[in-house]
């Protein structure tokens, strides 16, 4: 393979080979980008939904400890030391309560409605606590459990209603969460398998794209390589190996064919009259006339100048010199128009068969053989065929 074939194919490779490596970046890209904002917005769902059920169940323990301690206050009508850390306590349990419900109205994703009226609810049970110390501190505990067990209960039952219905949404988001999580999931996969498809769609493009070059590629070095890049026939290198590879068969199998050595007629005469262009061009005259009128198992090569050789296999010495002589009769009645100026110009042809071998006789005794015939058919006047010992 020459250097720059070999370049040629590499710059091929190395393109596609960048193409497949931005595809594979772009897909992994956009798969990672879709699949961390996926894991973000869940979440982010499931995260708010969270922190409002626990503040929530939070907020509604803190009341329940509040009214357990002024309760039990009550029971024991608690004296001075005992009401001040029962005090100290409540206060404790309001100040976590109060951050509950920050909590809440942060992180809550619903109808905000009943959190102003879960806030007026707190306050006023808040100052229904501060009364109930109050009656506490004066002893009249009779009236503080009263207070309790009527009012301070009738406005914690209406806490726990807007409590319970904060709860019940926040589950909700909760169960919405799942559902909207298993749907991008779902949606997620679909765009993972659309971006795979879509990467090996790009990647058999370029496979066939490289694919498709090289094998152009290799397509026009085996021209180059087999034939002739003026008329576009078989190169002498090509010729002698297929020549080479017809003598081997009739050395071992006995197969019969005839090969002919033609040379054009006063070429350089041709080449100084009409110029070398037009010279060029009657070598591709020749040439196409010998396709024409060969037959398709016939050969023709070109092995220097204005020399050719034809190879005729499976043919014996009298189809093949009925071959020739047609071949030879066409080429002398026609003209070529090149510029205005007719040209008419004729071929001689040295034949030789496996008829006039020996089983071994090699490639050199057959060209001998070939090139002495012709230069008896031009040493009798060209324009004629000879065959060889004849």
């Amino acid at each position: 393979m020459s250097i720059r074939r070999r370049k040629a194919v590499l710059y091929i490779l190395v393109a596609g080979f960048m193409i497949v490596l931005i595809g594979v970046l772009l897909f992994l890209w956009i798969y990672f980008s879709s699949m961390r904002e996926m894991h973000q917005t869940t979440r982010n769902f499931y995260e708010q939904s969270f922190t409002v059920s626990n503040a929530a169940q939070a907020l509604e323990s803190q009341l329940h400890q509040i009214r357990s301690d002024l309760l039990y206050a009550t029971l024991i009508q608690a004296d001075s030391v005992h009401l001040i850390n029962t005090v100290a306590a409540i206060k404790g349990h309001e100040a976590a309560a109060q951050q509950k419900i920050a909590s809440i109205e942060h992180n809550y994703s619903g109808d905000r409605a009943p959190l102003p009226l879960l806030k007026q609810n707190i306050q006023a049970l808040d100052e229904m606590t501060a009364s109930v110390i109050k009656q506490l501190a004066e002893g009249q505990y009779a009236e503080a459990s009263t207070l309790i067990e009527t009012a301070w209960n009738a406005r914690f039952a209406k806490v726990a209603k807007l409590n319970e219905a904060i709860l019940a949404h926040a589950d909700l988001r909760a169960n919405e969460y799942v559902a909207e999580s298993e749907k991008r999931m779902e949606r997620h996969t679909h765009q993972g398998i659309t971006y795979a498809a879509l990467l090996v769609t790009l990647f058999l493009l370029v496979g066939l794209f490289v694919g498709g070059r090289i094998y152009h590629l290799h397509l026009e070095a085996d021209k180059f390589a087999f034939t002739d890049f003026l008329t576009g026939i078989a190169n002498r290198r090509h010729f002698i190996h297929e020549l080479e590879s017809e003598i081997r068969r009739y050395q071992r199998y006995g197969s019969s064919f005839s090969f002919a050595m033609v040379d054009i007629d006063f070429f350089k005469k041709i080449n100084d009259q009409y110029g070398h262009h037009a010279g060029d061009l009657v070598l591709q005259n020749f040439c196409l006339r010998c396709v024409s009128a060969l037959r398709t198992s016939d050969m023709v090569g070109r092995l220097g100048g204005e020399e050719f050789g034809i190879l005729m296999p499976m043919t014996d010495l009298h189809e093949a010199a009925h071959v020739i002589e047609r071949l030879r009769s066409e080429i002398d009645h026609s003209v070529m128009s090149e510029q205005g100026e007719q040209i008419h110009y004729t071929a001689s042809f040295g034949l030789v068969s496996t008829a006039q071998l020996g089983t071994q006789d090699g490639l050199t005794q057959l060209m001998k053989m070939a090139d002495f015939a012709l230069y008896t058919a031009k040493q009798q006047g060209r324009n004629r065929v000879y065959i060889a010992n004849h």
